[in-house]
């Protein structure tokens, strides 16, 4: 048996990372910047966003101009494509790796369009 020679994957936090009180509501990840945001999207007299279903919002859900998307945890965006450079989880994220000395250059590469 032959171990694997590739670099080992990068570190991400446990879903117990992801609290509530680490998100800036700044409605990046939900469209609130692109012109296209989920329909359930709404903006506060504060200026931060607030999801109208948000215990029920994973799953299929429809964009104001009607476009058909699947909503999913942060992380599975973090995770998968580097999420989004404004996101507080993200900038945490690459302080953390930093700290341990790690790369983290795929993380933050969406920007706002």
């Amino acid at each position: 048996m032959s171990l694997s020679k590739s670099a080992p994957r990068n570190w991400f936090p446990s879903q117990e990372f992801y609290t509530e009180e680490l998100c800036t509501r700044c409605g990046i990840c939900c469209g609130s910047s692109d012109g296209h945001p989920c329909e359930r999207l709404r903006l506060l007299k504060d200026g931060t966003y607030t999801c109208e279903v948000y215990q029920d919002r994973l799953g299929k859900h429809r964009t104001v101009d009607g476009e058909e998307f699947i909503c999913v945890p942060i992380r599975f965006v973090i995770e998968h494509n580097g999420g989004y450079a404004d996101c507080r989880y993200v900038q945490e994220i690459q302080r953390l790796r930093e700290q341990m000395g790690q790369d983290a250059s795929e993380l933050g590469r969406l920007r706002k369009p």
